[in-house]
């Protein structure tokens, strides 16, 4: 006789069903695991490639420009000649006010991170500003560590028609003993001759202008009378986007004559003179 015995399987999940269950639930507590390793990762690597094009998009911020200079990404300022220098637009004195005075202080800014960008990447995109006119100097110094270019002479002077209008000219690479003006001289910037290419705008009191401008040109740029020869100017290796716009903003809007001079040596028994 064969007999058969009914079970209800309550022996069957004691020693199988059990385990079953186990392992269903570490492979779903693996998998959500898994899911938000995967979450994150995908998180991290979108962040990273914002990041990136945020980093190259802007590299006039400070930051940015010291990041990409320590992965050696910056592409180096190019020694532009005479016939070389980008095509841009050409501003005198009287159409530099009317092109930036309308300006709100954010619109401004917004202008001035445009220059910078366009400069240090060497105009890829955007064309230069040019200033024309006659100027006549009005002081000069050394650059120094705490300057945006950090070796060289920075030049001022105000535009002989309207005083409203001054310039600051960043001429890097000089020597100490590589004055390249002085104190009074005049020069003429002609259209004919593209030079100095405008970086930043400072407005002032009273509707005043500053604008910080350096010669894109770099061995071209001098004093007819007295011309540079092999007072060579170089490109700047790395610029200090930190520093402070204007370079000379003591001066800014005032009509005091300013230069930096070394003391001349004491007399025997005497006390130092300055010139």
């Amino acid at each position: 006789m064969y007999i058969r015995f009914l079970s209800d399987g309550s022996d069957l999940r004691t020693y199988g069903g059990g385990g079953q269950s186990s392992s269903r639930k570490e492979a779903k507590s693996g998998l959500f695991g898994w899911s938000i390793f995967i979450t994150l990762l995908i998180g991290v690597t979108t962040f990273v490639w914002f990041f990136s094009i945020m980093v190259f998009q802007h590299p006039e911020k400070p930051f940015n420009y010291n990041l990409l200079a320590r992965c050696k990404k910056l592409e180096p300022l190019r020694p532009w000649s005479p016939f070389t220098v980008p095509a841009g637009k050409r501003l005198d004195p009287t159409a530099l006010l009317s092109e930036f005075l309308s300006h709100s202080p954010e619109q401004l800014q917004a202008r001035n991170a445009l220059l910078k960008r366009a400069f240090i990447q060497n105009y890829r995109h955007d064309k230069p500003y040019y200033v024309l006119g006659n100027f006549k100097v009005t002081g000069l110094r050394l650059l120094t560590s705490e300057d945006v270019v950090t070796q060289g002479w920075v030049v001022k002077a105000r535009a002989s028609d309207l005083e409203e209008v001054e310039l600051e000219i960043i001429m890097p690479g000089l020597g100490i003993k590589d004055e390249p003006f002085r104190i009074g001289d005049s020069f003429s910037l002609e259209s004919s001759r593209p030079q100095l290419a405008i970086l930043h705008v400072q407005r002032g009191n009273e509707d005043h202008l500053t604008l910080s401008t350096m010669p894109l040109a770099y061995s071209a740029f001098a004093k007819e009378s007295q011309p540079l020869g092999s007072r060579k100017m170089l490109p700047p290796s790395q610029l200090n986007m930190a520093g402070q716009w204007p370079l000379n903003p003591q001066a800014q809007g005032s009509a005091e004559v300013t230069e930096q001079v070394s003391p001349a040596p004491a007399p025997a028994g005497g006390v130092a003179q300055s010139r």
